[in-house]
């Protein structure tokens, strides 16, 4: 008992040293352990194991972990589930004003001011002149150029419409933000590429090379997949052996991958009883936002969680995964028999390997 209580203590401090001075900053009674002692204070800092309480008179305490009530300790724990609060208004308008500083330092040459808007992950990978950046287009000169839309929000993850001219085209793109040590960072940009609309994850660990495509590679090689699923059970390929099944790496802040989704239902319900199944590869970071998803849409088949907390091995850095969705669709071998089948592609690919055919529900409608 004593060492999961210590246990317990170490995960909410280490938890609350992410959401210093946002959502715990609210003045609150705090009792200790014992019951008896009492103090109104608000939240202000994680100090090693101790808690640092600000009073209303200025004096500042830092109190021990263990001192507190459960109860205290519980509603630390469940504040911080909540993420911090964040102003809307503030919030879009920081945004836009981010949105404007990345699209116009495009026109330069290092891209510098653009990199450093990005998330630490992305950072991190962002570099050299094979990154992503580099091969973004170059926005026309003029302030009519760069155009930003309406500022979507949805808990700390953001995305904003923005409309760019370049290379003498009208682009319609999206940037992905994250809330992310008290500012809002960019993690990944929607566009419409040669091969369709899709977002670029700029943290991804993988191929950065221009019009590369890491996918084709893979034709006619088997995929080694392994991970866990949303459910914590570790991905058994055993349980796909002599079928056709597709592997799709996408996200929930992903547009794209979210409009593809009502096309990999209807294959799935048209070719089901012929063995057909979908491996969905989550690229998400936000666990909460993932698990959210899935308990409001309940999709039939297998969700791994690729990014889950800790995993350095993830499968899309093995096969170099930065643009989704990306698909991958084996054969009855095990073997990559089509990449890239989206939309209509994804049928035509699946009469081929299993053979055309009504569904059910086609059946009933044409007797």
């Amino acid at each position: 008992m004593a060492g999961n209580t210590g246990r317990r203590r170490s995960a909410i401090v280490i938890a609350l040293v992410t959401v210093t001075g946002t959502a715990l900053a609210a003045e609150r009674t705090w009792t200790d352990a014992t019951g008896k002692l009492n103090v109104t204070a608000e939240f202000a800092a994680v100090q090693g194991d101790k808690i640092v309480l600000h009073r209303t008179d200025g004096d500042q305490r830092k109190v021990p972990l263990e001192r507190f009530s459960d109860k205290d300790r519980t509603f630390l724990e469940a504040r911080r589930a909540d993420g911090p609060e964040i102003d809307a208004e503030a919030a879009a308008e920081d945004i836009a004003k981010a949105t404007k500083k990345f699209f116009s330092d495009l026109r330069s040459s290092d891209r510098e001011i653009a990199r450093r808007l990005l998330t630490k992950k992305a950072q991190s990978f962002i570099k050299g002149k094979n990154s992503p950046l580099a091969h973004l287009p170059k926005p026309a000169s003029g302030t009519r150029s760069i155009r930003t839309g309406k500022v979507q929000l949805d808990g700390a993850v953001a995305e904003i419409r923005v409309g760019v001219r370049a290379a003498g085209k009208f682009h319609k793109t999206k940037l992905h933000f994250r809330y992310e040590s008290e500012e809002w960072r960019i993690f990944a940009i929607s566009a419409t590429y040669a091969d369709g609309e899709k977002s670029i994850n700029f943290e991804a660990e993988g191929v950065t090379q221009e019009n590369a495509d890491p996918l084709q590679a893979l034709l006619g090689k088997p995929l080694k997949l392994t991970g866990y699923t949303i459910g914590g059970r570790p991905l058994d390929m055993a349980n796909y052996q002599g079928k056709v099944v597709l592997v799709d790496f996408w996200a929930t802040w992903c547009g794209p991958c979210l409009a593809e989704m009502s096309n990999i239902w209807q294959n799935f319900k048209k070719y089901l009883d012929d063995g057909f199944e979908v491996i969905a590869i989550s690229v998400d970071r936000d666990m909460k936002a993932l698990r959210a998803f899935v308990a409001q849409q309940s999709p039939p088949w297998t969700i791994v969680v690729d990014n889950r907390p800790g995993n350095k091995k993830t499968m899309g850095a093995k096969y170099g995964i930065r643009g989704i969705p990306a698909f991958i669709l084996l054969g009855k071998d095990g073997k990559v028999a089509a990449v890239n089948c989206r939309g209509r592609q994804m049928g035509h690919e699946l009469a081929r390997l299993i053979g055309d055919r009504v569904s059910s529900s086609d059946a009933n409608h044409l007797r």
